[in-house]
């Protein structure tokens, strides 16, 4: 009777603890949605990207880092204060349909091919679309935004292996930008070394607690130094040095050939100092520089087509709004120059091909 007793008691005191958690956790909610402080930690020298590491827009993943949350609507003063809908497949735009009709390309890219501060009918997958469906009305074509916030060329390469089963005809690829990125801590993307599942999982499962963000950042303010770095700051490792660079587009290349899928390249551009700067030289127009010669050395390797989209742009000086602060995110000026070189390209250069 005494040890049914002894265990009785256990399990009340063990209930009891749960139950006082659970008010606590809910309780700390209550008062942070209230008083809503800022809970987002941000170090630019990050570990799997932390600086992007949104946990209400983004999930943790063990092979990319990181992917936007599926079937969503982002809408925050952190994404230029636009709403972008997020679908069931994980990226941007409508739902795509299961069952493949005519011709159907894919963007897959960045940041500025999800269309960072543009809506989504300015963005330039939209319009390309657009664009060679007045050209080609009697054709069926799709264009597939998978362009993914902060992502590398390797993040890239492994990201183009799930895409394969959407059957996608043509592949407009162009990473660079996050590529030459300085690498936190001075490892690169490459080198990173991912939590095990299970506690991926588990923090995903949190990450939507404000008080697991609160107790997140007063941890990694106690035991991190903030450190910030300029984007022209070309010391230190890339999160993709230029041969990894290099390998991985040649990769994405491969898979495309493998799967009968036409690779095209895209050159990311960058304003031009001749257009939106006073100096005569810049580190991060020169370190930018070697990444898209890079490009054109595996075009030139891989026989791959390539789309000088540099070129378009030095033509104008209104493609970017705050080239000083943001030289990387084209405004929708820019997304109409973008699809109207890639749609006279591809018109221009048999578009059924592979």
């Amino acid at each position: 009777m005494t040890d049914y007793s002894g265990k009785k008691q256990l399990l009340i005191k063990l209930l009891a603890t749960v139950v006082s958690l659970v008010v606590f956790v809910l309780l700390s909610e209550l008062v942070l949605n209230i008083f809503d402080p800022e809970l987002n930690y941000k170090n630019q020298f990050f570990p799997i990207n932390r600086d992007i590491d949104f946990p209400e827009f983004y999930e943790k993943d063990t092979e990319l880092f990181w992917r936007l949350r599926e079937a969503q609507t982002l809408k925050s003063r952190w994404f230029s204060d636009l709403s972008y809908r997020i679908n069931s497949a994980g990226i941007r735009g409508d739902e795509i349909k299961e069952t493949k009709v005519g011709r159907r390309i894919i963007a897959l890219g960045n940041s500025c091919t999800f269309g960072w501060g543009v809506p989504i009918e300015n963005c330039w997958t939209t319009l390309l679309e657009r664009n060679l469906r007045t050209k080609l009305p009697a054709s069926s074509l799709e264009v597939i935004n998978a362009g993914i916030p902060g992502y590398s060329s390797f993040q890239g390469k492994k990201y183009f292996e799930e895409l394969l089963k959407y059957q996608p005809d043509i592949v407009l690829i162009m990473f660079g930008w996050n590529d030459h990125w300085k690498a936190g801590k001075e490892i690169s993307d490459a080198e990173q070394k991912t939590p095990p599942a299970i506690v991926v999982s588990l923090q995903n499962i949190f990450s939507k607690l404000k008080l697991y963000k609160l107790l997140r950042k007063i941890t990694l303010s106690a035991t991190e130094d903030t450190q910030f770095v300029r984007i022209d700051d070309i010391s230190g490792k890339r999160r993709v040095p230029l041969e990894e660079y290099f390998e991985n587009l040649t990769e994405i290349i491969k898979t495309s050939r493998k799967h009968n899928i036409r690779p095209v390249l895209l050159i990311p551009p960058i304003p031009s100092l001749e257009n939106y700067f006073t100096a005569t030289r810049s580190n991060l127009h020169l370190l930018h520089q070697k990444y898209q010669e890079k490009m054109l050395r595996v075009s030139e390797y891989r026989q791959v087509e390539i789309i000088d989209l540099q070129s378009a742009f030095d033509n104008f000086n209104t493609l970017f709004d705050n080239p000083l602060e943001d030289p990387i995110h084209f405004n929708a000026q820019g997304h109409e120059v973008a699809a109207l070189a890639i749609s006279e390209y591809l018109l221009a250069n048999q578009l059924t091909d592979k």
